[in-house]
């Protein structure tokens, strides 16, 4: 699917070697957000706010950052998953007699 870009803000407003924190899914849902890491200049990376933070793509232009919006939608784990209804239809299970 090709992406759909999402402005999260401007390039200015996350410091020079500094971090700005994006947060991810509905407040109740406690979900980690996406941390945005910036170079000394115009490069920006993404990645989940945790211990093993999977990267998002960026897109920087004429000073704005966007991320994908479809990636931001995906769960980033099976615990999201749960959280978000996904898994939470029980497996069937086959009874053997």
């Amino acid at each position: 699917m090709p992406e759909q870009w999402k402005l999260i803000c401007k390039l200015k407003d996350i410091p020079p070697l500094g971090t700005r924190l994006v947060p991810r899914g509905l407040a109740w849902q406690e979900l980690p957000g996406v941390l945005l890491e910036r170079d000394g200049g115009e490069a920006v990376c993404a990645r989940l706010d945790a211990l093993d933070g999977r990267p998002y793509k960026v897109k920087v232009e004429e000073g704005r950052v966007y991320l994908d919006l479809l990636e931001l939608s995906e769960p980033a784990s099976r615990a999201e998953a749960a959280l978000a209804g996904t898994y939470g239809v029980a497996p069937l299970v086959e009874m053997r007699l």
